[in-house]
C-alpha cells in the first residue's frame, strides 16, 4: 500500500513538472514570439517612416538646403510640413494660385503632406506690414517654411525700394524672433504690363535676396514679357492682378521648385 501511494506520488508529481515546464514552455515562446513581432512592427515602422522621408526630398530636392531640412524634419516627426504664405491681394486666400499650388503639392506628395495656410493683406505696403507687426500672424502658426511676396507692387511708385528692402528684413526679423526654425523664401508679387521701375524694383529685391541668404523663387521667366500685350491675357490691366490663367501660370511655376518630377 505504502508503494502505491508513494507512486502515486510521484506521478502526481512528474505530472505536475511536466505541465509546469509546458506552461513556462508556452509562455516563454509566446514571450519570444510577441518580443519579435514587436520587433519587426518597429522595424516595418522605421522603414516606412525612411521610405516617406526619402520620397519627400526626393520630391524636394530643388528647394534649397534649408527647406529641405525643415521639410525632413516634419516628416519624420511624423507632422504635416507647414507652409504658411502671405502678401497682397495678388496672394489671395481663395481661389487664386495658392489653392493650385496646395493642389498640386497635394498631388505629388500625398493629401495632407503640406499644411498651408495663406495670409492676404489687401493694401499694404510694406510699411504697412512692419508698422502693424503682421509677421507675428505667421509665427502664430509655427511654420517649417514661410513662404513671402513682400508687397512690392503695392510698395510701386509709394515707396522707395531702399526703404521696402528694410522693412522687408524687419518683418523677417520679427519672424524669426517667434520662430527662429522658419525658413523664409522670397518672391516678387506677378508683372504688369508696360512698367518702367517696377521690373527694376524686383531686379533690387532677388540681388537683396541673394545678399542676405533668403531663398529667392524667380517665376518671371514663366510669364510672357513685361512689355508684350501677351501679358494682358495673364494679368488683368484694370486691377494689375492675376486671371484665372495668370493664377494657374503662377502656380505652375511655383510648382516646379517644389515638386521635382
Amino acid at each position: 500500500m505504502r508503494n502505491f501511494v508513494l507512486i502515486l506520488l510521484i506521478a502526481v508529481a512528474c505530472l505536475a513538472f511536466a505541465i509546469a515546464g509546458h506552461v513556462y514552455w508556452k509562455q516563454t515562446i509566446d514571450a519570444t514570439v510577441q518580443a519579435a513581432r514587436a520587433k519587426m512592427e518597429t522595424f516595418a515602422e522605421q522603414e516606412e517612416k525612411a521610405n516617406q522621408t526619402e520620397a519627400a526630398l526626393a520630391r524636394a530636392k530643388r528647394l534649397p538646403a534649408d527647406a529641405q531640412a525643415a521639410i525632413k524634419r516634419a516628416v519624420e516627426e511624423n507632422r504635416p510640413i507647414r507652409l504658411v504664405i502671405a502678401g497682397s491681394e495678388s496672394t489671395p486666400e481663395k481661389g487664386g494660385w495658392p489653392d493650385l499650388l496646395k493642389q498640386a503639392l497635394d498631388e505629388a506628395y500625398g493629401e495632407g503632406t503640406f499644411q498651408i495656410t495663406v495670409h492676404e493683406y489687401e493694401g499694404l505696403t510694406t510699411a504697412d506690414a512692419d508698422r502693424q507687426r503682421i509677421a507675428a500672424d505667421w509665427a502664430s502658426d509655427k511654420p517649417d517654411l514661410v513662404l513671402l511676396e513682400p508687397f512690392l507692387l503695392n510698395d510701386n511708385g509709394v515707396i522707395v525700394i531702399d526703404d521696402t528692402l528694410d522693412h522687408i528684413e524687419s518683418m523677417i526679423g520679427q519672424l524669426k524672433s517667434a520662430a527662429p526654425d522658419a525658413v523664409v523664401m522670397l518672391q516678387p508679387p506677378n508683372p504688369i504690363y508696360n512698367a518702367t521701375y517696377y521690373p527694376e524694383q524686383v531686379e533690387e529685391l532677388e540681388a537683396f535676396a541673394k545678399e542676405n541668404g533668403y531663398p529667392y523663387i524667380n517665376h518671371w521667366p514663366a510669364w510672357p514679357d513685361n512689355q508684350s500685350e501677351e501679358l494682358n491675357k495673364y494679368i488683368d490691366p484694370e486691377s494689375d492682378l492675376p486671371t484665372e490663367e495668370g493664377a494657374k501660370r503662377w502656380a505652375d511655376a511655383l510648382a516646379e521648385y517644389f515638386i521635382a518630377q
